[in-house]
């Protein structure tokens, strides 16, 4: 209007005035608001879905419960950010139930449509009596509660032997050290003109969170390519108690074999991730990764430390002493992968991945009404033909359409 009556020129100066805090703030309310109706109108077309919740605390220590919910749309599967709600007193299993029955009711989704819930392991989750999935199985029978698998991963994946436990205390006071009150410390700054007059590859160490603990790994991997700097300004600074476990025997072995190990927990903590990830690719990557440590448990038996890249770089020979310490965190750690995943060999893929040629025994035979949909679709040539151009994701969806 203006750039009608008045001219180009009035209707660019009218564009550089600066919106209210107020138009903003609505402006992006009434987006939100009009993707979550989206959302919830593409759930109640779909029928099934299933949601993920997890419970956080913000920088504000105030805690967050996060919901993701996944659902078919356009033959296909689609994930999408469903609320946080804050949970204002406590977070046990009754609070995170209220409020996610207060968001399905409020928005006319019904209970009996939930088919799988997500969580993690915490007991207000999973308690047998009062927990959230005990509450929500009463109210939807037919859902599937998972335990994520990611969260089973990071937890199995903590276990060290006590050597190593040790010599990962130490790396971890060595960075607090160096790193105290980060931007205003002096060590800081004496450690970065040290690795600058070296000509270090570095000139900071990384910190890490035990929110992330797998953030571990980018810290020791930094720890390990500035050791010699590390060493050098521990003496320096007459940091005794640190430069003693420094100079022990072993200490660079186990500091090597940390890289290399928390190298192939972060790959497979990647592994894991990703849009669109479904539990049976994480079936067949931690099946992998059991019998990848298997296999690295008999070669370090044998001394072959092939595997263990940073390790061969600074010794030649593995001795026994070192081949026990390897062996033994690699066994614990295969035991506790098997302890927090015991439904792995149970969970099998066949009929999903090779619908067409799984024999109709691998549904129970009391399920007579799933035997006979598995022996129609076999004989469905057009589905065939889809199974072998479309995804898997795909294909199922349009499968559960017809």
């Amino acid at each position: 209007m203006v750039k009608l009556v008045l001219g180009e020129k009035s209707a660019e100066k009218l564009n550089a005035i600066s919106l209210s805090n107020n138009a903003v703030q609505r402006r992006i309310s009434q987006i939100s608001d009009d993707i979550k109706e989206q959302v919830i109108l593409e759930i109640k077309r779909a029928g099934l879905f299933s949601i993920q919740l997890d419970e956080s605390t913000d920088v504000q220590s105030c805690s967050q419960l996060l919901a993701f919910v996944r659902y078919v749309h356009d033959e296909d599967l689609k994930e999408e950010f469903l609320f946080c709600e804050p949970l204002e007193q406590s977070t046990k299993g009754e609070d995170v139930m209220q409020k996610l029955t207060e968001f399905l009711e409020s928005e006319g989704l019904d209970w009996g449509n939930l088919c799988g819930i997500c969580t993690d392991g915490a007991p207000a989750m999973l308690g047998s009596q009062s927990g959230f999935i005990t509450r929500v199985i009463q109210k939807a029978p037919n859902a599937i509660p998972l335990h994520c698998m990611i969260h089973r991963q990071a937890l199995a994946s903590k276990t060290l032997p006590s050597e190593l436990q040790d010599t990962l205390n130490t790396i971890i006071k060595t960075v607090n050290f160096v790193k105290v009150n980060c931007l205003y410390s002096l060590n800081t700054r004496l450690f970065k003109r040290l690795c600058q007059d070296m000509d270090a590859a570095h000139e900071t160490l990384l910190f890490h969170t035990a929110v992330h603990w797998l953030s571990k790994g980018n810290v020791i991997q930094r720890v390990f390519e500035l050791r010699e700097e590390i060493s050098l300004f521990l003496r320096i600074q007459n940091k005794q108690d640190l430069l003693s476990a420094w100079s022990a025997d072993s200490f660079e072995i186990r500091l090597a074999y940390l890289v290399d190990i928390f190298r192939q927990l972060n790959t497979l903590n990647l592994e894991l991730q990703g849009k669109g990830s479904l539990i049976i690719d994480f079936v067949d990557k931690i099946k992998a990764f059991i019998r990848k440590m298997e296999n690295w448990r008999r070669k370090v038996g044998m001394g072959n430390l092939a595997m263990l890249e940073t390790v061969s770089e600074i010794v030649e020979e593995c001795d026994a002493t070192t081949q026990n310490l390897i062996t033994q965190h690699l066994e614990a750690l295969e035991g506790e992968f098997k302890r927090y995943f015991p439904d792995i060999q149970s969970l099998t893929s066949r009929l999903i991945r090779a619908p067409f040629t799984a024999p109709v025994t691998c549904i129970p035979d009391d399920n007579d009404d799933g035997q006979t949909e598995l022996l129609t679709l076999q004989e469905d040539s057009g589905a065939k033909m889809k199974f072998e151009t479309e995804s898997l994701t795909v294909f199922w969806s349009s499968m559960a359409a017809s």
